[in-house]
């Protein structure tokens, strides 16, 4: 009879910390290496995008993407 006790209550005790929503990865909203290349027109940008490609820690990578964008050049429209 205690076995029967045992069994119900590992059941319950297991019950307890099920994981009741998946994770979700979130999605990775980064440009592309190729595209970045393609934007990379200056001395300064391609040091920058090296310095992308090595990196390793995610926070500061994301850092050098920002200042990349941000001292990136736009294009500008032509008015008809």
């Amino acid at each position: 009879m205690q076995i029967d006790k045992k069994k119900q209550k590992r059941i319950t005790l297991k019950g307890l910390f099920r994981n009741t929503a998946p994770v979700e990865k979130e999605k990775d909203s980064r440009p592309s290496m190729p595209l970045l290349k393609k934007m990379a027109t200056t001395r300064e940008l391609k040091d920058v995008l090296k310095k992308i490609e090595y990196e390793t820690i995610p926070t500061v990578r994301n850092a050098w993407i920002d200042y990349f964008l941000e001292v990136t050049k736009r294009p500008k429209c032509s008015e008809d």
